[in-house]
């Protein structure tokens, strides 16, 4: 009787690889921003005095939560990030996330509206609705809302730079259409131009000046006339996916919100009228133990700086807010439904770090815009940690742990020597502009990639652990918007141009610039929801903006000004 081939192959008895398995250790013995753990931690590693260095929840430092009760009074705010194609396609999934239990909306727009540049630029058609949404119109913004109750969501749009003021306005434009007052809405646009400057945008289409200029109409606007509305959300997230550590990451975004605070208190607004409207949008990265320290960190020193350093007085701007999105830049193509799992871990981390609002990547991320199954799971992961696990039953739930006591000491230590390098360099205006950090993140990234091509990070699936490529798992991949979905894209906008008042939008774009001239301290959102009423695009608005403040209608040199 002739063996076969398979069972000829089968070893006789354990190979010396699977003993090596068996007797592993782990080889890295540092977090994931490279700090060295030790065996064990003491209650000499945790010194101070508990009232001091962390409180109870609800109390400054507010180190275990904003709240006393924490998720026990409310659970985070449930939000997955959608946006592709037209605003049609984006407003037909966020009702599905809603119907698949979400409990916020989240929106991102495509790079030509990110940068302020209408769908119909020479420059722009392969990107049209690609990354995210294309919005160019007010009548675009009513698409995308149809069917959706402004003053019952909480809503989140995430747009930045000084295209935010514009995209507001057409938010705001909608709801007064619809008669609704604005002290009724809830939610929170981005507005962060500092960040857009890092993330790959050029500079011409994201000038400082101007960017910072309108992020401060909008902070001031809304603190004044919108008690539900966050007009600014630091974007620490974005900073740590180009590379940074996690006291980087503190650093970084605390050294862009005091400019933003500076800016704000130079204009004339109270530093407790601005800080209870500031939020951050932050990492969870694939370290869980360290995130959630981070966090603690974060809200310890957000507290001690608003209170000793800015003299705030009312508690609420003392109270670090915060919503997470888990981290794209840990999850890899190579075996997809990996992903699944460290997203559920960072969204833990999430949870147990005390995060106000939270939402999970998609596992399908490394390779295209999430599929409705994809989302489910996104939604379903958050929905098993708020209903199953019991991670949010208590405040802090690893409070009085020696080793993350430690973990939090030492990445504020960590951010605090970085914001004193920042200030060095000038603080984070100055910083940005002398490439200082563009510098810092690409150091930081080009560090990781060497500890994962030598193999001093295992990446499970990627650099270790791998399979075939035919033998991987194949997922239904988004597709791109088609060439006939952006020629109709296009004929939407040119016929909404044929179709406005040109005398009424020559008018409205007039007084825009008019106001533009008149000082950093005249605020633009009343005009600017004026302007888009009217009928200007989101390219014409910002162009006009542009030109008031000295740069180019168009950096591109492909569109005439309209005025």
């Amino acid at each position: 009787m002739t063996t076969p081939p398979e069972a000829s192959r089968q070893p006789e008895g354990p190979r010396k690889g699977h003993l090596d398995a068996y007797f592993e250790k782990p080889a890295r013995l540092r977090t994931w921003s490279g700090i060295e753990v030790k065996p064990v931690y003491r209650p000499e590693d945790t010194p101070g005095d508990y009232r001091e260095r962390l409180g109870d929840p609800g109390q400054f430092p507010y180190a275990r939560g904003i709240h006393a009760d924490m998720y026990r009074g409310k659970y985070w705010t449930r939000r997955e990030v959608c946006g592709y194609g037209g605003p049609e396609e984006t407003n037909r999934r966020m009702k599905f996330l809603l119907a698949q239990g979400a409990s916020g909306l989240n929106v991102i727009f495509d790079i030509p509206t990110m940068t302020g540049m209408d769908a119909d630029h020479p420059m722009v058609e392969e990107e049209v609705g690609v990354q995210g949404t294309s919005l160019c119109t007010v009548e675009d913004m009513e698409a995308l809302m149809e069917g959706l109750p402004l003053d019952g969501i909480s809503m989140s749009i995430v747009v930045t730079s000084h295209a935010a003021p514009v995209v507001l306005a057409m938010y705001l434009a909608v709801a007064r259409k619809r008669g609704l007052s604005l002290d009724r809405l809830r939610g929170t646009i981005q507005n962060d131009p500092l960040h857009h400057r890092f993330c790959g945008y050029p500079p011409a289409y994201s000038p400082l000046d101007l960017g910072l200029k309108t992020a401060v109409d909008c902070l001031e606007f809304c603190a004044r006339q919108m008690p539900y509305w966050y007009p600014i959300n630091v974007n620490a997230y974005d900073l740590r996916e180009e590379g940074l550590g996690a006291a980087e990451e503190i650093g970084f975004s605390f050294a862009m919100a005091r400019t933003y605070i500076d800016r704000a208190l130079e204009r004339g607004l109270g530093i407790d009228e601005l800080a209870p409207r500031m939020v951050f949008y932050c990492s969870a990265h694939i370290d869980l133990l360290e995130e959630v320290a981070k966090f603690r960190a974060m809200r310890r020193m957000w507290a001690r700086m608003l209170r000793e350093e800015y003299g705030a007085r009312d508690p609420r701007s003392w109270q670090f807010k915060f919503g997470v999105h888990t981290a794209g830049v840990s999850l890899v193509p190579q075996q997809p439904l990996n992903n699944i799992v460290r997203v559920a871990y960072e969204a833990l981390a999430a949870v147990l770090g005390g995060a106000q609002s939270l939402h999970c990547c998609s596992y399908d991320e490394p390779i295209s815009l999430p599929t409705e199954q994809a989302h489910q799971i996104a939604i379903r992961t958050q929905q098993i940690l708020a209903y199953e696990v019991g991670a949010g039953n208590a405040a802090d739930p690893l409070g009085g742990s020696y080793f993350i006591e430690a973990l939090t000491d030492r990445l504020e230590a960590d951010a605090r020597a970085t914001l004193g390098r920042i200030a060095e360099q000038g603080g984070m205006y100055r910083a940005i502009e002398t490439g200082w950090v563009d510098q810092e993140l690409e150091n930081a990234a080009y560090r990781y990639q060497q500890e994962v091509e030598r193999r001093q990070r295992i990446i499970v699936g990627s650099n270790a652990f791998t399979v075939p490529p035919e033998q991987d798992h194949e997922v239904p991949a988004h597709p791109r918007p088609s060439a006939t979905e952006v020629r109709a894209r296009l004929g939407g906008l040119k016929g909404f141009r044929e179709r406005r008042d040109p005398a009424a939008v020559t008018a409205a774009l007039g007084r825009l610039r008019d106001e533009a001239g008149r000082g950093e301290r005249h605020n633009l959102i009343p005009c600017l929801v004026d302007v888009v009423a009217a009928g200007a695009t989101l390219g014409e608005a910002v162009g006009v903006m542009r030109e008031a403040y000295g740069h180019a209608y168009d950096p591109a040199g492909m569109v005439r000004s309209v005025l």
